[in-house]
Parts: C-alpha cells; sequence; structure tokens
C-alpha cells in the first residue's frame, strides 16, 4: 500500500492521542505508563513522539486503559468506551 497524507501514520498524532487518554484517566506519564508495564522514559517517548509507538507498547496500553488499536493508531474512536470518548472530547477542546 502506498503511503500518502491521508493514511501515513504519524507519531505526533499518536502522541496527542496518548496525551488525551493520559488526561482523560486524571494520570502523570509515570503512572500511566507504569500501569501497562512500560517505564516512563519508554512511555514518555510516545507521548513526545520522539518514537512512533510500538505494537507491542500499544497493546499492554489497549488492555489495560480500555481502548482501541484503531483510535491510538488512526483516531477511530466508534469503538472506545462512552465515557472515555466524552472525557477526550471535553479535553481536546480545552
Amino acid at each position: 500500500m502506498e503511503i500518502t497524507r491521508r493514511n501515513a501514520l504519524r507519531a505526533e498524532d499518536v502522541a496527542e492521542r496518548l496525551t488525551l487518554i493520559r488526561k482523560a484517566y486524571g494520570l502523570g506519564q509515570q503512572d500511566f505508563g507504569e500501569r501497562a508495564g512500560l517505564s516512563q522514559p519508554q512511555y514518555n517517548q510516545f507521548e513526545t513522539a520522539r518514537r512512533l509507538l510500538t505494537l507491542p507498547a500499544a497493546l499492554r496500553l489497549c488492555d489495560e486503559y480500555n481502548v482501541t488499536l484503531d483510535y491510538l493508531y488512526r483516531g477511530e474512536p466508534s469503538n472506545l468506551p462512552r465515557d472515555l470518548w466524552l472525557q477526550i472530547r471535553i479535553l481536546s477542546k480545552s
């Protein structure tokens, strides 16, 4: 599949979604990452877009925080829990 601007996976977009999820749960980076089995430095690299979120790390976050790969990587919220999505929407508008 050819990578285009429309379907390119950008670390910055994933990082923004990670930040919104973390804030929706009211956690700092260290607690958020550690609860999913990620070190704070490792998680920080994902949230600051220094590294693209790896699939193993994404799966850990999905399991711990009830988010989907579609949301993390594509921004598709349709299968997120309603309360989480509402909180993310509120945070993204502020």
